[in-house]
C-alpha cells in the first residue's frame, strides 16, 4: 500500500470517504480525472476524413486548373490539421479540418464559377456568328 494511503486511512478514512461524509483521496482522484477528461478534445477522426475526401475530390477534376489558390489553401489547410493531430492538438486538428473542408468547397465553387463565365461565352459567340450568318445571307 502506498504511503499516503496508509497514512489517509490512518486518519479515519478509507480509500472511498471519510466518516464525516468527506470523499476521501478517491473522490478528490476522480474530481480531478473528470476534470483532466475535459481538457483533451477526442481525435477528429470523421472531420479529417470529410476534409481528406473533399480535397482528394477538388483535386480529382479540373479544379486544380480553375481554381489553383482555392485549392492550395484547403490542401494547406488539411496538411496543417495532419500535422496539429500528430502532434496531439486535437482542438486545432478539428478546426483546420473544417476549414480545410468548407476551402476545397469553395474551390470547387470557383471553378464551376469559371466553367459557367466560359460556357456563357461559348453562348455569346455561338450567338454572334449566327447573328453574323443570317446577316450575310440576308444581305442587310
Amino acid at each position: 500500500m502506498a504511503p499516503w494511503v496508509a497514512h489517509a486511512m490512518a486518519q479515519g478514512g478509507g480509500p472511498v470517504g471519510r466518516a464525516r461524509g468527506d470523499p476521501g483521496i478517491l473522490g478528490a482522484l476522480g474530481t480531478l480525472g473528470a476534470l483532466g477528461g475535459c481538457a483533451t478534445a477526442a481525435p477528429p477522426n470523421e472531420a479529417m476524413a470529410v476534409a481528406t475526401a473533399a480535397v482528394n475530390r477538388a483535386s480529382s477534376g479540373p479544379t486544380a486548373a480553375q481554381a489553383p489558390i482555392e485549392l492550395r489553401r484547403a490542401v494547406d489547410k488539411l496538411a496543417a490539421a495532419r500535422v496539429a493531430l500528430a502532434d496531439g492538438r486535437n482542438k486545432d486538428a478539428q478546426r483546420l479540418a473544417e476549414q480545410a473542408d468548407v476551402d476545397a468547397q469553395v474551390a470547387e465553387m470557383q471553378a464551376q464559377r469559371v466553367r459557367s463565365v466560359l460556357a456563357a461565352q461559348e453562348s455569346e459567340a455561338a450567338a454572334r456568328a449566327l447573328r453574323e450568318e443570317l446577316q450575310r445571307k440576308t444581305g442587310r
